[in-house]
This record gives structure tokens, C-alpha cells and sequence, in this order.
């Protein structure tokens, strides 16, 4: 009997987060939801919080999710500070954000770990292997991949017999809704262009997919780069909190913390629920513990919102979402013709006024909206799908991407009176040439079509005297045209570090003479590839038939 394997898809949200799973024999995805919980109601979905008492000494001092006690210092929307510092939450004394999502997933890692030995056995378990795929969001910087990929790694995901993927948000969400709904699939068909919105917690991602073929598997082209901002549904809730803080007044000081928190949980219900209803004029959500505060319109234990002040919640983060979809479809309009349909997914996604919303302006244009059931757990059962897909092969979802960004390596070439500036000018120390310095070839450029399977491969040389380890860089730029040579528009994007100190200098490498003089140096023909599987960058180094500097990438923060 040939072992079992598992694959586990997470959804690292930043309210919050779902995971699901398969057994290979079975194909069947199981969504978890049988969270830890104190006592709270629980669902599809586990807040992405972890709290971190004060003597805490590893993990079986931490809590997370529905589980955190409210005496424990939890920290919220750690997420966004994997992408940008400017949103990340206060964090413990000593630790940064990698630190938090790694022990966050860890936590649910385990958990969703015990959920399969209970179902599954463990003697099943013993052999088994787990492959993961971990979502992230289309707009997300390589750098906040590559923290994501660190933390998930430490964490338990992947490993020496298991593998680790990263996939768009976007991207699950449109195999998990094109796969498996009928009702979706009765209603689009091949040629159609559509625009997968998933709205979240923190982030609002897009993506246009032109459908090249639906069956028996998946081909799509994306029609535009990804586009998407921090603009979720956690946001209003942050605009309620100030509203209430404010009409509360000295007696929301009364409030223990967890009730305060209880009092969002309840909005966040409301919200989801809310339709803007012509028919009804006021909206409750439950205080705790509170009975009437008549200045704050609390009555009967209810804090009473007006239909206007609904409204005056939700429609800056509406006009936001309205503003990027309208960009994507315009920008698809622009490269591949008219839009057919838009995909609302994520837990935002089921918010039926964002719905109404998106209808009412979408109609406008001939476009149909379509909001596919489990919108909420879309993104985390496209990553099961994904994963138990062929890593080769027709059976395998074909995606072809749009890069993001420009691609590069700065260069030295020879140098060429009225192409290169004298200001670039220098001499090779070993062969006396002169030659222009800050060049840039570019391996990839915004907006190339890249498929999973492509490999992009360029040649280099290399001279030296002594063996050292390697150290290759690679800049990136996002104008529409990259320049030619380095300049302001140009930013150091990642640096590969190649050992090859192992190797034998007078065997391994082409001796060579200086043109004037004795002195000799060696030098190497080698080769940088660049893939973006997945839309994530892999970068190696190849010489000799071997390949270095996998796994050994530091990218940089832009400033």
C-alpha cells in the first residue's frame, strides 16, 4: 500500500483565516471548522490573532483565534506588516512580524494537523506526505513572499518531504469558482473575460483572466498586471469602533476589553447583513453587559446606527473597491476587449451592500456580477484544488501571468562612443578593455505574458583572481519602458549568494592572460535563470551543469 498524501491549503487572512485539505485518494476538500474556542461562536473562519502572555515562555504559553483569553495581550493585523511597516500592529518586545505570523501558523498548523489524525488515523499519518499551499495577496511585493514563504517554512509548512507553494489570493479563488460551481459555469463560457474581485479583511485584490478553456482543465490568460490596495472590510470596522468610542463617551471606559471586543464581532455580523434596505432605518448591534445610555442611543443592551450612518461606514472603503474595479476593467477593455462577467469572492465578498453596490455600477456597463456560494472559503479550497493538481503536464491548470515589474541585472558591456555616457566609463583591470558600467539586461519586463513553465535564461561572465563567493543582484523597475542603465527608476530588488568555493580554481575554470603583462586571472561562463511560478520569483544561479544559489536570496526593502 503506497503511502498517502495530504495536501493542506491556507488562507492567511488578515481579520481572519481558514484552512482546508484532501487526501489524494479521495480528492475530497474538507474545510475546517471545528476551531479551539472558549465559548465564542464559531464558523469557516478563525480570527487571525494571537495573544502573547507576559511571562510567555514558547508556544504552550500562546493563545490564538476564538481561544484568546481577554487578560492576554493580543496582537491583530500582523498581515499587512509582512507587505509594509506603516500597517503593522504593536508587537511583543524582541520579535518582528515574521516572528508572529510564524508562531500564528504554527498554531493553526498544529491544529489543522490534529483535525486530520482524528479523521484520518494515525497510522495513516505515519507515512504519510503533506504538501501545503499558503495564499497570499496579487498585489503583494516579492520581498512580503518571500517573509511569507520564511515564517510558513519555520512554522512546520514544507519541509524535507513536503512542499510548499505560494498562490494568489485572486488566482485560488478563480480555480476553486471555475472548477466546481455550476451555477458560474452555466454562465460563462470560453472567450469570456472576467475580473476576479476578492475582498477581504485588509486587502482588495484584482485580477482580469481571459478563458481560453474551462474543460477538462483550466486555461487562462491574465489581460492585465493584478492591481488591489488595503482597503478591506476590517476598515469599517475600525470606523465603527471611532463611532462608537465617540458616542459612548466616559462610559465606554466601563467596558472590560472584552466586551468592547465582543461589541465589534457583533458589528461585523451587521455588517455582512447589511443591504441598505429602503424598508428599515435602524440597525442594532449588541453591547454587553450595558443596558441604556441614551446620549450614546444604547437601549435595551442595542447600539442603535441609523441607515445614513451605515452608509457613512461603509462607503468609503465601497467607493474604493468601485475605483480599482472600474480601473481593472478598463484596463482589460484597453488590452483584450469588453468585459463579461466580475467574481466577488472573500469574506468581504459575501457583504451583500458590496454586492449591490458592484451590481448597480456593473450594470451600467453590460456586465454581469457574480457571487459564488462559500465565497468566503473560495480562496482556501482553490488552494487544495491547486495543490492536488500535476506539477506537469495537460491535467494541470495552465496560467499565463502578467509580470509586475521589470526584471534585471546590472551589467558591464563594451563600451560603445555615442550608446554609453563617458560617466560610465571604465577599464577592465584584467583584459585593459574599456567598458560602460551600470547597464541593465533585462530578463523580464512589466506586463510580459510568463507561463508557470517558462524558464528565462542569460548568459554572463565572469572574471576573477581568487574564488570568492558570488554574489549576483538583481534590479527591478516599474515604469512601462525600463531605462537602459541604472538611474532613479531603477531599485536594487535582490541579491542571489552562489557558493562555489568547493569548486577546483585551476580545473574548474578557463585560465587566461592579461593582454599586457604576465599576470594571469581566470574566468567563468555562467548562467542566471529566472522563473515566476505562480507569480513568485525564483531565481538560481547554473554553472557546470549544477545549480547555486537556490534558496540563498535576500531581497530588499524598498525605502
Amino acid at each position: 500500500m503506497s503511502a498517502e498524501r495530504f495536501v493542506i491549503g491556507i488562507d492567511l487572512g488578515t481579520t481572519y483565516s481558514a484552512a482546508a485539505w484532501a487526501m489524494m485518494s479521495d480528492k475530497k476538500v474538507q474545510v475546517e471548522r471545528n476551531w479551539p474556542t472558549s465559548g465564542q461562536m464559531v464558523g469557516t473562519k478563525v480570527p487571525t490573532e494571537i495573544a502573547y502572555p507576559i511571562n510567555s515562555k514558547g508556544n504552550s504559553s500562546l493563545s490564538w483565534g476564538y481561544d484568546i483569553s481577554p487578560r492576554d495581550r493580543k496582537v491583530q493585523w500582523f498581515k499587512l506588516g509582512l507587505e509594509t511597516n506603516e500597517l503593522a500592529p504593536t508587537l511583543p518586545q524582541g520579535m518582528d512580524v515574521t516572528d508572529v505570523a510564524c508562531d500564528y501558523l504554527k498554531l493553526l498548523h498544529e491544529h489543522v494537523m490534529t483535525t486530520i489524525s482524528r479523521r484520518s488515523g494515525s497510522a495513516i499519518m505515519q507515512n504519510a506526505r503533506f504538501d501545503y499551499v499558503l495564499t497570499v495577496p496579487a498585489i503583494w511585493s516579492d520581498l512580503a513572499k518571500n517573509r511569507t514563504r520564511i515564517a510558513a517554512t519555520k512554522a512546520g509548512l514544507g519541509g524535507e518531504n513536503s512542499n510548499l507553494e505560494l498562490l494568489s489570493e485572486p488566482e485560488s479563488a478563480a480555480i476553486y469558482s471555475l472548477k466546481t460551481i455550476e451555477n458560474i459555469l452555466t454562465r460563462i463560457k470560453v472567450g469570456d473575460k472576467i475580473v476576479v474581485c476578492d475582498a477581504g479583511g485588509g486587502t482588495v485584490d484584482l485580477v482580469a483572466y481571459d478563458l481560453k478553456q474551462i474543460e477538462p482543465t483550466l486555461q487562462v490568460i491574465e489581460c492585465t498586471t493584478g492591481t488591489g490596495d488595503f482597503c478591506g472590510g476590517s476598515f469599517i470596522d475600525r470606523e465603527f469602533d471611532k463611532l462608537f468610542r465617540a458616542r459612548m463617551g466616559p462610559a465606554y471606559e466601563e467596558l472590560s476589553v472584552v466586551h468592547r471586543q465582543h461589541v465589534i464581532k457583533n458589528f461585523e455580523t451587521c455588517k455582512l447583513a447589511f443591504r441598505d434596505d429602503v424598508g428599515r432605518e435602524i440597525f442594532y448591534v449588541n453591547v454587553p453587559t450595558v443596558n441604556n445610555v441614551p446620549h450614546a442611543g444604547v437601549m435595551g443592551g442595542e447600539f442603535e446606527i441609523s441607515r445614513d450612518q451605515m452608509r457613512q461606514l461603509f462607503d468609503p472603503v465601497i467607493r474604493q473597491i468601485l475605483e480599482l474595479i472600474e480601473e481593472q476593467v478598463n484596463m482589460a477593455k484597453k488590452d483584450t476587449g469588453s468585459v463579461n462577467a466580475i467574481l466577488l469572492v472573500g469574506g468581504f465578498g459575501e457583504s451583500e451592500y458590496l454586492y449591490m453596490r458592484v451590481k448597480f455600477w456593473a450594470d451600467t456597463q453590460g456586465i454581469e456580477v457574480l457571487q459564488p456560494r462559500d465565497a468566503a472559503t473560495a480562496v482556501v479550497q482553490g488552494a487544495v484544488l491547486k495543490g492536488m493538481e500535476p506539477k506537469v503536464g495537460p491535467n494541470k491548470t495552465q496560467v499565463a501571468r502578467r509580470a509586475r515589474l521589470s526584471y534585471g541585472v546590472p551589467t558591464k558591456e563594451e563600451f560603445v562612443e555615442g550608446r554609453h555616457l563617458e560617466v560610465d566609463a571604465e577599464y577592465d583591470e584584467h583584459t585593459g578593455k574599456k567598458l560602460a558600467r551600470n547597464q541593465i539586461r533585462w530578463f523580464i519586463r512589466i506586463n510580459q505574458l510568463v507561463s508557470d513553465d517558462e524558464i528565462i535564461r542569460y548568459k554572463f561572465c565572469r572574471r576573477f583572481k581568487h574564488l570568492t563567493y558570488w554574489e549576483d543582484s538583481l534590479v527591478s523597475s516599474t515604469l512601462p519602458i525600463p531605462p537602459t542603465r541604472i538611474d532613479e527608476n531603477v531599485h536594487k530588488h535582490c541579491t542571489i549568494r552562489s557558493d562555489l568555493t568547493h569548486l577546483d580554481l585551476r580545473r574548474d575554470f578557463q585560465r587566461e592572460r592579461r593582454i599586457l603583462g604576465l599576470s594571469t586571472f581566470y574566468s567563468a561562463e555562467y548562467d542566471l535563470t529566472v522563473s515566476l511560478k505562480n507569480n513568485n520569483l525564483n531565481l538560481s544561479l547554473s554553472y557546470g551543469g549544477n545549480q547555486y544559489g537556490v534558496g540563498d536570496v535576500k531581497f530588499e526593502t524598498l525605502s
